[in-house]
């Protein structure tokens, strides 16, 4: 018993004295715990400041050093736009007349030619299919077109338009204002975005030039009676071109390729792109007025109806022959007639030759008023 007593009063000393320990290790834990907050409040803050301030300063660095090299390019931009505003207003204006100018012509052509609706010529041509082609030149590409009532048409679609606006307005001028049997009649024209379409009279025989030197055409060699139908025909077109009217209008680009025949093999001159009037020349308000311009141009029709004599006559291809070493051409260069001479001459030799053609030119002393003679 005194044992147990004993044992009893030690435990309750050890207990007493570990629950003291436990207070005052309770009590020095949360007083450290406390500093410890404290401590980690104060450095916490320190840092936040710290860092706070650190990112305040990068990112200002990064707006920097990023947005003020795009503020200086937009400045840069801002002043070569200003610097290129009256350039860019004067452009803008440009173009505007032009469209201007290019409608203006457009309703004056529509009192010559015959405006068409795209639609119908699309029809016609199986929506220009590749079975309707016909042919391909430098200006574009030619369909032939079948109309509702039968007629065959050739219709020239000429792409980009911007290219070659002053080539279709001379051929729509020259064309929409003369008629003459040997001058490819012109059916009508189409407007369409940037796309021109020039629709003519269909010529079932193609080009001279083809008849003369293509392949396909070697077992239907023209005979020598219709060859000089054919080159009375194109002397015929161009002095009516030289002589019929108040002006002159030169073709410039005479050739066997620019030579259609109709289903009778009369010729008919084409290809008008590069066709000019030349004024009269007490005109001092437009045309061309330098006697010297006025007969070398007159003279290059002269010349290219000269080669197409030439491949008529020998059956070779006279373009790609060199004149310039034949000493007795050039000395009859500057000697060449008038085509109202050359007309004259192959008149008198298919009346030898018994060549029937009851065809006179006119000659007329105003421009020729836009009525169909084929």
């Amino acid at each position: 018993m005194a044992l147990d007593a004993k044992l009893a009063l030690l435990l309750i000393h050890i207990l007493s004295v570990a629950g003291n320990g436990y207070s005052s290790l309770q009590e020095n834990y949360y007083g450290s715990e406390d500093e410890h907050r404290k401590k980690l409040d104060s450095s916490f803050k320190s840092g936040f400041a710290t860092g706070y301030a650190f990112s305040s300063v990068s990112i200002l660095a990064i707006f920097m050093s990023c947005c003020v090299p795009w503020a200086r390019l937009n400045k840069r931009k801002r002043n070569k736009i200003m610097m290129k505003t009256p350039m860019m207003t004067s452009l803008m204006e440009r173009r505007e007349k032009k469209i201007k100018e290019a409608n203006e012509q457009i309703c004056m052509l529509e009192s010559l030619v015959k405006r068409l609706s795209f639609v119908g010529i699309s029809n016609a041509t199986a929506n220009f299919s590749q079975a309707n082609k016909i042919g391909l030149g430098r200006m574009g590409i030619m369909y032939m077109a079948i109309l509702p009532d039968g007629r065959f048409l050739a219709v020239k679609r000429i792409v980009d338009s911007q290219q070659f606006e002053e080539q279709i307005v001379s051929e729509l001028k020259t064309l929409g204002t003369l008629k003459h049997k040997n001058l490819l009649p012109l059916f009508g024209f189409c407007v369409e975005s940037n796309t021109r379409l020039l629709v003519y009279k269909y010529m079932s025989n193609g080009n001279l030039f083809d008849w003369i030197h293509s392949v396909k055409h070697r077992r239907k060699t023209l005979q020598w009676p219709l060859r000089l139908k054919i080159a009375d025909g194109v002397a015929r077109g161009l002095a009516r071109l030289h002589h019929g009217c108040r002006g002159q209008v030169v073709h410039l680009n005479i050739s066997s390729k620019c030579i259609l025949l109709d289903k009778n093999f009369e010729p008919k001159l084409s290809n008008f792109g590069k066709a000019m009037l030349i004024m009269s020349m007490s005109n001092n308000t437009t045309g061309v007025h330098d006697e010297f311009c006025e007969m070398a141009l007159v003279k290059e029709d002269v010349h290219g109806f000269g080669v197409v004599l030439l491949e008529l006559i020998t059956g070779m291809d006279c373009s790609k022959m060199n004149f310039s070493s034949n000493s007795i051409l050039n000395e009859w260069i500057d000697r060449r007639p008038t085509m109202l001479q050359v007309y004259k001459d192959i008149k008198a030799i298919t009346k030898r030759c018994e060549v029937v053609d009851d065809s006179e030119i006119q000659m007329q002393p105003e421009i020729c008023p836009a009525t169909s003679q084929d």
